[in-house]
């Protein structure tokens, strides 16, 4: 986790009727909070994501994501739906013992889940000099 705030300030807010709805979803296996910030990259483009509830496997479906998605100021609007979205397949060091997954849903604008962090700037990188102290 990032000290910098690397995703979208937006969120979204549920209803007491809604949280009520979401925590007796059939196989859910979170507790839904009433305020959600969007987890993609900040100043992304189109619609706001939050993931919103896990699915537990069932001898029928494989375990699935419930994700909340709105546009710009509609976030208790008839715009916003709670839908499954499929996962995004992209992963970092795949085939690897430390394999990450994105966690962000298929298609998503901006980067992947395991991109975010502290963008790099020249002061962030090591001089050459005091790298080859450490690695030559």
């Amino acid at each position: 986790m990032s000290v910098y705030q690397v995703s979208c300030p937006a969120r979204v807010n549920y209803l007491d009727s809604e949280i009520d709805e979401l925590q007796d979803v059939p196989d859910g296996g979170f507790q839904v909070a009433r305020s959600l910030w969007c987890l993609l990259e900040a100043g992304h483009t189109g619609l706001h994501h939050t993931f919103t509830q896990g699915l537990r496997a069932t001898d029928e479906l494989p375990a699935r994501n419930l994700w909340t998605r709105w546009p710009d100021g509609d976030e208790y609007g008839p715009q916003r739906e709670t839908l499954i979205l499929p996962p995004c397949t992209e992963k970092f060091l795949a085939g690897a013992i430390e394999e990450e997954s994105c966690g962000l849903p298929a298609g998503h604008v901006g980067r992947h889940g395991f991109e975010f962090g502290p963008p790099l700037t020249e002061a962030d990188v090591l001089p050459e000099w005091l790298f080859r102290m450490f690695f030559d």
